[in-house]
């Protein structure tokens, strides 16, 4: 009996035999060569009902089959930029009379554990500065960072518009209005694992005589008190911090500061810590707005001041224990920006 027909013929093969007295599953096995659990299945059927028919589907058969599925996951990590109408597209024209919807895509996207997000920024490594990198982590791979200071500064901007809303399908998307130049204010800050150290909130630009004057303000007696005479103090590789003045105010004011490879923001755990709070501040911005209370300079930098005394010490204990992951990653990753 051929194996490659039908469903359909197949019942009617075991039908017409059932009808001329060949009874015996085993029997209707040695004949048609079908799975025995099947002709099991359908004798139980035949003795009940006289019939064959096919039983009703619990809803709509799948549109994509495993292979075209597959088809669909691979064209996913390979065209990862591609919109949901990109890849219907090819998959029709691959496959003629398939018309698959947009929204089965993503439908099906979402079931084989794709999701969509804004990729990352990250600077471009050169060779010389992932072997850096990695020369870097080697010599600091078993560094106790109990001690260590990390800092960094970064930008608030007022009406911040990345929280995600749901509307119901068939709605319009909801708004959120905007200014167009909005206000922003620029923050100094530094922790450790005891917890945040120093902060200081600035709208002008910053240069070497303003840093040192915030280092002079708000690191240097903060970071005694906190950890004693024996800490070492973190900064990134921009100008202002390598100006000789700046150099020289460390070398008599720090115990030690920490050589920092450039262009790693992704080693430095404060860049966490300013997403979280951006995050946080952003919310009670939008919270304010939807009950119709007014967000003014000053009330968007008392929240953001608020925000940041308001960091709990587990969370700068989680972030310094990150340390040692991270510099693991860039060793494996040889020098590789890290996804942290």
């Amino acid at each position: 009996m051929p194996q490659k027909i039908s469903i359909k013929e197949r019942r009617e093969v075991v039908k017409s035999l059932w009808n001329n007295g060949t009874r015996n599953v085993n029997e209707l096995h040695k004949i048609t060569k079908f799975p025995l659990r099947t002709l099991y299945r359908w004798s139980s059927q035949l003795k009940k009902t006289k019939n064959l028919k096919q039983r009703c589907r619990p809803g709509r058969p799948k549109v994509l089959s495993p292979k075209k599925q597959r088809h669909l996951g691979q064209l996913a990590r390979s065209r990862a930029g591609a919109t949901s109408f990109e890849i219907a597209d090819t998959l029709n024209n691959t496959y003629p009379g398939l018309n698959i919807a947009t929204r089965t895509v993503r439908e099906n996207l979402w079931k084989l554990g794709y999701r969509v997000c804004v990729p990352k920024k990250t600077p471009f490594l050169t060779s010389i500065a992932k072997e850096r990198r990695v020369s870097w982590a080697e010599v600091h791979k078993n560094k106790n960072w109990e001690d260590m200071v990390f800092s960094d500064e970064t930008t608030f901007q007022m009406f911040r518009n990345t929280t995600l809303v749901r509307y119901k399908e068939g709605e319009e998307k909801p708004t959120r209005g905007v200014v167009k130049h909005p206000f922003k204010v620029h923050v100094w800050g530094a922790f450790c694992l005891q917890g945040i150290v120093g902060f200081h909130m600035f709208t002008e630009n910053m240069n070497g005589e303003l840093y040192r004057e915030i280092l002079t303000n708000n690191l240097f007696d903060q970071a005694y008190q906190l950890l004693g005479g024996s800490w070492t103090f973190q900064q990134d590789n921009d100008p202002k911090h390598k100006a000789k003045l700046t150099v020289s105010l460390l070398e008599n004011r720090c115990p030690a500061v920490l050589d920092w490879p450039s262009y790693s923001p992704d080693l430095n755990p404060i860049e966490n810590l300013w997403a979280i709070i951006k995050k946080r501040v952003e919310k009670k911005v939008n919270k304010r707005i939807s009950e119709k209370k007014p967000v003014t300079q000053r009330i968007f930098m008392e929240i953001i001041k608020g925000e940041w005394f308001n960091i709990d010490q587990n969370l700068c204990l989680n972030l310094v224990n990150s340390m040692e992951r991270r510099v693991n990653l860039v060793i494996e990753r040889n020098g590789n920006v890290i996804q942290y």
